[in-house]
């Protein structure tokens, strides 16, 4: 009796019992303040992700579909590109990738960020009242990396 499979078999990656090669993650930060880059940076260190800053009039749909990040992280209000933006442009790249919107803590802006998720229909989108905390950061970049199949951690 051959034992010997004759086509390639396809391994389930939703299945919790399958293995898989982690591989490293990137982020995309979508920022020109240079206070929220030099905050981020430890933090994906520390999580062995790469991060990829977007800033001074670049292109993020070409950063997105070059580097095929996890997640992205945009300022809702910088100076020579916003949120909204980001949001639009990742609604057009892949409606499922995670987003966290960095707010302010502005109700208005907050509010907006809302309808904007609705009308692109994106579904995974957190938003900040202030500056991510570090544990609200940490978190949604495991949720993240865990749903992208590129974090090495485990849940303790």
């Amino acid at each position: 009796m051959n034992m010997i499979a004759t086509e390639t078999l396809v391994r389930d990656y939703s299945f919790p019992g399958s293995v898989t090669a982690p591989q490293q993650g990137t982020v995309v930060l979508f920022s020109d303040d240079t206070d929220t880059i030099s905050s981020m940076d430890p933090v994906c260190a520390l999580l062995d992700l790469r991060l990829e800053v977007v800033s001074g009039g670049m292109d993020l749909m070409a950063v997105l579909r070059q580097e095929r990040p996890m997640a992205v992280i945009a300022d809702i209000d910088g100076e020579d590109h916003d949120g909204f933006h980001a949001m639009k442009l990742v609604a057009r790249y892949n409606s499922d990738l995670p987003v966290m919107l960095l707010t302010g803590g502005d109700p208005a802006l907050m509010g907006a960020a809302d309808a904007i998720q609705e009308l692109w229909c994106l579904s995974n989108v957190t938003r900040t009242s202030g500056y991510a905390l570090a544990g609200q950061l940490v978190g949604f970049l495991f949720a993240a990396g865990r749903k992208a199949g590129a974090m090495r951690l485990v849940p303790v």
